[in-house]
């Protein structure tokens, strides 16, 4: 296994289907085959990734319509196959993973996965909040297969298993960040990868420069220089084009720039174990000086740096959004 922490060893199948119900959402599972029932399983939290590794028999889960409508939360999942092959049918589509493919899917729609004997895969789970850039992309992207042989899905699977190897020895914070860069991966490959509707071409075309231009953003926020200028330059867009593009957020480039720099910053405040003065976080993410990093803060949030840090956790969470 790859997670450091002790597996859990299921030999029965109403055990695992507790497990998995549990660990995901309700779901209807059956064994398959005429090999002994023997599954093991681990989960590890990844910064805001819930990873989940299991080594199976075979055996079939239903997400049925009646389970499916009593979803409270949009979750999505990500299937990575490691070894053997895992069946995926969701919405009239169908896919077989292979050893080093990956599959997305959505947990509030009925689906069904069958997994081969002596399968080998990961499934992280991600919420729709930390999706919502690539949501133009989402459901032309459900039940495909990616690769991860090279370009943004190498990325994504070296970095995964990196960090999953590393986990003991990663902070929160790195944890955190190593997460957040996973997930930008992920996104990467969903938008390059999407399927484009005819009557839709210029929109869509417009969306996925859009989704680049935040992923650029979000891997340079501490990046002094990222400007309007560096973005026309990088991306050979001119001014007024890029500003076009960010118009489909009503949002100008500096201002989403701004806000992304905040939202950072915000997040590593709150973080107990972020102990670095706030001077030093507004130079990192590239204000001119701690007083304008505060003044916008404020602006953003309604208040100073310094208390967003000192307010209780559980405040946090009902004042702020």
């Amino acid at each position: 296994m790859l997670l450091h922490a002790s597996p859990l060893h299921f030999q029965d199948a109403g055990l695992w289907s507790e497990f998995l119900s549990q660990t995901f959402v309700p779901l209807a599972v059956r064994e398959q085959g005429n090999q002994p029932f023997s599954n093991l399983a681990i989960n590890e939290q990844l910064g805001s990734l819930m990873v989940t590794e299991m080594r199976c028999t075979a055996f079939q889960v239903d997400r049925t319509t009646a389970l499916a409508n009593r979803t409270e939360t949009a979750l999505y999942k990500a299937s990575l196959q490691l070894s053997g092959t895992s069946e995926i049918q969701q919405r009239n589509r169908k896919v077989v993973l292979q050893a080093g493919e990956w599959a997305f899917y959505d947990t509030t729609c009925p689906y069904t996965v069958s997994v081969g004997a002596d399968a080998h895969f990961l499934v992280l789970q991600l919420e729709l909040g930390h999706m919502q850039t690539w949501l133009p992309y989402l459901q032309a992207a459900l039940v495909r297969r990616f690769e991860t042989q090279a370009g943004s899905g190498q990325l994504m699977r070296q970095m995964l298993l990196g960090a999953l190897n590393q986990r003991q020895h990663l902070s929160d914070v790195a944890a955190g960040g190593v997460s957040a860069a996973i997930m930008h991966l992920i996104g990467a490959q969903l938008s390059e990868c999407a399927e484009v509707a005819p009557d839709h071409e210029q929109e869509s075309v417009q969306q996925v420069q859009l989704l680049k231009l935040k992923h650029y953003i979000a891997e340079n926020l501490t990046d002094p220089d990222l400007k309007v200028e560096q973005l026309c330059e990088y991306f050979r867009y001119s001014r007024r084009y890029l500003y076009k593009l960010f118009a489909l957020q009503n949002l100008s480039p500096a201002d989403y720039i701004q806000r992304q720099r905040l939202e950072a910053c915000k997040q590593l405040l709150a973080n107990p174990h972020y102990q670095r003065p706030v001077t030093e976080l507004a130079y990192q993410y590239g204000f001119r000086d701690a007083t304008a990093f505060s003044h916008a803060f404020r602006r953003r949030y309604g208040l100073s740096p310094t208390a967003w840090r000192q307010t209780p956790n559980d405040a946090k969470d009902c004042n702020m959004c």
